[in-house]
C-alpha cells in the first residue's frame, strides 16, 4: 500500500524526533537525578517532565518559522546549522560521550527543586533540547496540508507518551537492558541521527548554492 506524502513527511519527523530525544539514553541521568532526592515523587517528575517537552515541541513547529522570519534567518541556513547540532549530537551518542549541547555536569549539579528537575534540565535541555527544537522547525516547512499538522502533533503527543512511559519505567528498563543494552541503544540511534543530520546538511548547502542543484 503506498503511503500519502503528508504521512511519509511526518513519519520521518517523528524518527528524527525521537531520535534525537532519546528517552533510553536519558535514563542513566534520570536515575542519578531522581536517586539523589530521597523524598522526590518521581511520578510527578515524569509528568512535568513530559508535558514540558510536548509543550515545548509543539511551539517549535508551529511558530518556529515565524521566529526565523522574525529575525531574518533563511531557512536553508537554519537547516545547516540545525544539521551541524544534530551531528555533534549523534558524534556524542555513537562515541559514548554526553553531548554539552544538551546538558552538562553544572547543570545537573544546580538541581535543588521537585518541580524544576521535571522541566530543567530533564526537558530541556536534556530531552528537547537544541537539537528536538531546530528538527522540528525544519520539518515545518515541510508540513503544507491540515493533514500535515494534525498527523504532526499527534505524532508529537505520540513521542510525549513514549518519554512518559520510558522515564516511569526507567528503573526497571535500567535492570532489564543494563549498561550495556543503554549503550548499545543510544549508538544505533545516534547512527540513524548522523544520516539524517547529513541529509539535511548537504540540502541545506544545495539551498544555499542554487548550481550544486544542478549537478546532483
Amino acid at each position: 500500500m503506498e503511503v500519502s506524502p503528508a504521512i511519509s513527511d511526518v513519519l520521518k519527523y517523528a524518527i528524527t524526533l525521537i531520535s534525537i530525544i532519546n528517552p533510553l539514553g536519558a535514563i542513566p541521568v534520570f536515575l542519578g537525578l531522581t536517586r539523589n532526592h530521597k523524598n522526590l515523587n518521581t511520578k510527578n517528575v515524569t509528568n512535568t517532565c513530559s508535558i514540558a517537552c510536548g509543550t515545548t515541541i509543539i511551539v517549535s513547529l508551529v511558530i518556529g518559522q515565524a521566529l526565523l522570519n522574525f529575525f531574518s534567518i533563511s531557512l536553508a541556513s537554519f537547516t545547516i546549522g540545525g544539521g551541524l547540532l544534530l551531528f555533534m549530537t549523534a558524534f556524542s551518542m555513537i562515541s559514548g560521550h554526553q553531548s554539552n549541547t544538551k546538558i552538562n555536569n553544572e547543570e545537573i549539579r544546580s538541581v535543588d527543586f521537585e518541580r524544576e528537575i521535571g522541566v530543567i534540565p530533564l526537558a530541556i535541555p536534556l530531552l528537547s533540547g537544541p537539537g528536538a527544537i531546530s528538527t522540528s522547525i525544519i520539518h515545518a516547512k515541510n508540513f503544507t496540508t491540515t493533514t500535515h499538522w494534525v498527523a504532526g502533533i499527534f505524532m508529537v503527543l505520540v513521542v510525549t507518551l513514549i518519554i512518559k512511559i520510558v522515564l516511569s519505567y526507567a528503573d526497571k528498563i535500567g535492570e532489564k537492558l543494563g549498561q550495556l543494552g543503554l549503550n548499545v541503544m543510544t549508538r544505533i540511534m545516534g547512527l540513524i541521527l548522523m544520516a539524517m543530520a547529513i541529509e539535511m546538511i548537504a540540502y541545506g548547502i544545495k539551498e544555499i548554492m542554487p548550481i550544486l542543484k544542478e549537478t546532483f
